[in-house]
């Protein structure tokens, strides 16, 4: 059905919108730095989301909402600088974020299946639905973008888009949120609203790299974390390594998303296979459960494929990765409450191929169970002494995780635990994330 409707959205104007009050850039320092955590992400990576409403805000209401958000979220009307070390930082602060209009000819019950509107039947598999996006501009282009798309039922979605170097999912929605609180804020008789509770933008030791001393960096550099390693510097001379697996001569098929939707029965159920049945105290989340369910059959298929066509290559290891949000970890001290930047440590696994093709399910999940749980990924001490690591690094460009991304990895996150329903005139009909091509690699 997406096809059908590839022509039907067409963007109306653009506006680029400032803080409210101009004084609220100048309060900050510009550059304005991100901290260790936030460079642990590529820059080119956006979280893009896709919020719909039957029932639509006003897009100059919306717009003024966007001018007051700014006033909370400076640093949002900069444009994203990445040095040669790939060091990020935001510059021209006050350059502003952008609010695109546009309009779709089609009617929001068109796109629906089973009473229900779904993302993959909107234009572009929802990418339509988003504002035009493109990683070689990011330093060129607004770090914060919003599209508001009017349907002819009068029904609006808004594609709300940053780059992930900036915030987490928590951080994003926390945005979203905000935005909705002072858009309903403008419906009273104030003027200006105000957020009941502001966000702390100002990442986690941002400043740490440029105010260490020799003797704190040494003492930084002592630590040994268990999450990351540094890379050795290859001799200049040396040619380059082969990767330990036989790489794909031929071009790689097409990746199409899909949305995969499970019952509170199913599970249930798999929240019960996946649980030890050898020991009486053991447990695992329902995340820790899907997540070796989904790891172990998208194995399975990429083996069988491989049996059926030995042309798809040799698969890399099946290792398995998942972010860890540190917020709760880790302390108010440290991670202030509304904590806006990147506040996650990658978290990963491997497995025998033939353990993760055969082995009963909970003994899958006992070990991404086990994973998450490390001193390494709990203890306060050791999260801050490895946050402290990373922001002593002379070369963040050598700092590794032991995951091996590649045709047979997988990678998941979780956003149950983040409130994604912001209610503007009223609470959303659907919220989700579209298929991009960040997250259509084959891997993720």
């Amino acid at each position: 059905m997406a096809t059908t409707f590839a022509d039907s959205v067409s963007i109306t104007s653009r506006h680029t919108v400032h803080c409210a009050n101009e004084s609220s850039c100048t309060a900050l320092d510009s550059p304005f730095c991100l901290g260790p955590l936030d460079h642990e992400v590529s820059p080119g990576i956006p979280v893009a989301v896709v919020f719909v409403y039957d029932k639509p805000p006003d897009f100059e209401r919306l717009r003024r909402a966007l001018a007051r958000l700014l006033d909370y979220y400076p640093q949002l009307t900069g444009r994203l600088q990445v040095g040669s070390d790939q060091s990020v930082e935001i510059t021209r602060l006050g350059t502003g974020a952008e609010l695109l209009e546009a309009q779709c000819s089609e009617r929001l019950d068109a796109f629906s299946s089973g009473g229900h509107v779904v993302l993959q039947n909107f234009p572009g598999a929802g990418n339509a639905l988003m504002p035009p996006f493109d990683p070689a501009g990011i330093s060129r282009d607004p770090v914060l973008t919003i599209q508001y798309t009017r349907f002819a039922c009068g029904g609006v979605s808004l594609g709300v888009r940053t780059l992930h170097t900036l915030c987490d999912a928590d951080g994003f929605f926390q945005m979203v949120q905000d935005l909705a609180e002072l858009y309903r804020g403008l419906g009273n008789d104030a003027d200006i609203p105000s957020l009941a509770h502001p966000p702390h933008i100002r990442p986690y030791l941002a400043d740490l790299t440029a105010t260490m001393s020799p003797e704190e960096r040494a003492a930084a550099l002592d630590f040994k974390p268990s999450l990351f390693y540094v890379e050795a510097s290859a001799p200049a001379e040396a040619a380059p390594s082969s990767p330990p697996y036989a790489v794909n001569p031929l071009p790689p098929p097409p990746v199409v998303g899909r949305f995969l939707r499970f019952s509170s029965a199913e599970l249930a159920t798999l929240k019960e296979n996946a649980t030890d049945p050898t020991s009486s105290d053991s447990w695992v989340s329902t995340f820790d459960a899907l997540s070796a369910h989904l790891h172990q059959r998208v194995y399975r298929a990429r083996v069988r494929l491989r049996e059926n066509d030995p042309s798809h290559g040799e698969l890399s290891p099946p290792d398995f990765l998942t972010p860890v949000n540190i917020r709760s970890r880790i302390g108010t001290a440290q991670l202030p409450p509304r904590y806006f930047p990147n506040a996650l440590l990658c978290t990963d696994a491997s497995f025998p191929p033939d353990v993760l093709a055969t082995a009963p399910l909970w003994q899958i999940a006992k070990v991404l169970h086990a994973m998450t749980r490390t001193s390494g990924a709990t203890s306060k001490d050791e999260l801050v002494a490895t946050v402290r690591w990373l922001a002593a690094q002379p070369d963040r460009q050598r700092v590794k995780q032991s995951f091996r991304y590649g045709n047979g990895s997988l990678s998941l996150s979780q956003w149950n635990k983040v409130d994604m329903y912001a209610v503007f005139a009223a609470a959303p009909i659907l919220v989700a994330p579209p298929f991009t091509l960040i997250s259509l690699l084959d891997g993720l």
